[in-house]
């Protein structure tokens, strides 16, 4: 990815054998069209699969999380 001008590489400052990884211009516009063409697959995926099989997907994610981060989810559905 590197030398395909999609990643540049920096050394860490307090650490030099750290090495940032940080996407190019090139690199962010390709991560920018593969993110909308999922976007635009999951919203297919979602309408063909109906209201009932995106509440259950939705439960299972849910049941998937650990406490604290189910009741940072749930703070945020509340609105709060």
């Amino acid at each position: 990815m590197i030398e395909d001008g999609l990643v540049r590489s920096e050394k860490g400052k307090v650490d030099a054998r750290e090495r940032h990884l940080h996407l190019t211009d090139k690199g962010q516009m390709l991560e920018r069209e593969l993110s909308d063409a999922q976007r635009a697959r999951m919203r297919a995926a979602y309408r063909a699969a109906g209201p009932q099989a995106v509440a259950g997907f939705r439960q299972v994610l849910e049941a998937m999380m650990d406490p604290e981060m189910r009741r940072q989810y749930n703070r945020l559905k509340e609105g709060g």
